[in-house]
């Protein structure tokens, strides 16, 4: 019996033999882990000795490249053996190599790939999210990332793009959904290290930072893509990325009251045209249509919830945090699917609710203060909220229902 072959293809390529790592970088054994690379990538095809010596001499070869050939199988099989196993890792039969499918072997791409689907399957948020983590926390790099000009590799090296991409998109919607910025800055942070210019990752991250209150930190990272974009392309982050971003960075932190966030809303809401959004924006659009039948039929309010601290002594980030964090699942749990929240600042929630009358709105609001009054022991803390319904102006454009409490 074999010891265990792990082999990492993820970053930095690497073989190991039970506790000896084999697979070097050296010029003279090139070719030798070439065939080896194809191999575990079509691991469960035979591949033919015609294909191999395309893949090793696609130009022009040596007199006699299939003794070549033989000749280096023949030095992997004795690094993958150590000199001294019998047992035939790689097999030989009509005119094609193979993997061993017996071999008992750690490939990490066949985990990472494996924890992607069992995530699809999980419906348990918290179990969903703890094998996210660890799929992510696989994926150190792109697939065979020293071989990645090879035209047989970026098919593969995009796929797994693709599903890395898709399980940080979650993970950190997650993340979102439970108010965990700090992981999302982590997430997105790491993120980038592999896909510098993925916008949807600046995106997050810049979001996150604002949600907490790091400006300054949020507006030089923009500042800094932004001229990384240009050196590279010649051009600037795509208009969709500038307007989301510009449109936080420019509030710089500030604390805005109803009447100025609606006239900014209604503002947007009135450009002429389709309108134009990327893909994650769209799906997130089409879940919340699907959703949204019911709330249709009655009227719809804009709603802006602001907490504040009175004692100069409290460790205003820690004790906010904790408390839009608590705020958040009450209103989770208190309002109705069809029903939409955002953290607009660090402080102040925007919400998008359906109601009848404003009386029920009033109602619907007065009882995510109640159920919050209940969940949360922290430090007093003021609570105001201002409702106004969209499509109609109060008074002078002040919202048609005002509240505060002191808790």
């Amino acid at each position: 019996m074999s010891d265990v072959l792990t082999i990492r293809t993820l970053g930095n390529f690497s073989v190991s033999v039970g506790d000896t790592v084999i697979s070097d970088n050296s010029t003279r054994s090139h070719k030798v882990w070439k065939i080896f690379k194809y191999l575990i990538t079509n691991r469960h095809k035979k591949v033919t000795i015609e294909t191999l010596i395309e893949i090793l001499w696609p130009d022009e070869g040596p007199d006699n490249p299939q003794k070549s050939l033989y000749t280096l199988m023949s030095r992997l099989r004795k690094l993958l053996s150590l000199g001294e196993s019998d047992y035939q890792y790689i097999l030989f039969q009509h005119d094609s190599y193979r993997i061993n499918p017996e071999t008992p072997m750690r490939l990490d791409v066949a985990y990472f790939e494996s924890l992607i689907k069992h995530a699809e399957a999980e419906s348990n948020e918290k179990k969903k999210l703890s094998i996210l983590e660890q799929a992510v926390d696989i994926y150190t790099g792109n697939y065979m990332a020293e071989s990645a000009f090879e035209m047989w590799v970026l098919p593969v090296t995009n796929y797994y793009k693709r599903l890395y991409m898709r399980a940080v998109t979650e993970l950190a919607d997650i993340y979102s959904s439970l108010a965990m910025q700090d992981e999302i800055i982590q997430l997105c942070g790491k993120a980038i290290e592999n896909e510098p210019f993925e916008e949807t990752l600046h995106e997050r991250l810049i979001h996150a930072l604002f949600v907490n209150g790091d400006i300054e930190t949020a507006k030089k990272h923009y500042k800094r893509f932004s001229d990384s974009v240009k050196k590279e392309f010649g051009a600037e982050p795509s208009e969709n990325f500038r307007a989301a971003c510009k449109g936080m960075l420019s509030m710089g932190g500030k604390q805005l009251n109803l009447s100025t966030i609606k006239r900014k809303l209604d503002f947007e809401s009135g450009r002429s045209g389709a309108f134009f959004c990327g893909a994650d924006i769209f799906n997130q659009i089409y879940t919340f249509d699907k959703r949204s039948d019911e709330r249709m039929k009655f009227p719809v309010f804009l709603a802006l919830l602001t907490m504040t601290f009175e004692e100069n002594d409290v460790d205003e980030n820690k004790t906010l945090k904790n408390a839009m964090l608590i705020m958040r699942q009450c209103i989770m749990r208190t309002l109705r699917s069809g029903d939409i929240i955002s953290q607009y600042s660090k402080n102040q929630f925007l919400l998008m609710l359906s109601a009848r009358v404003n009386e029920d709105a009033k109602t619907a609001m007065n009882r995510v203060r109640r159920i919050f009054d209940e969940a949360y022991k922290g430090i007093p803390c003021n609570i105001q909220i201002h409702l106004s319904q969209i499509g109609r102006r109060g008074k002078k454009g002040e919202p048609t229902w005002s509240g505060e409490r002191t808790r």
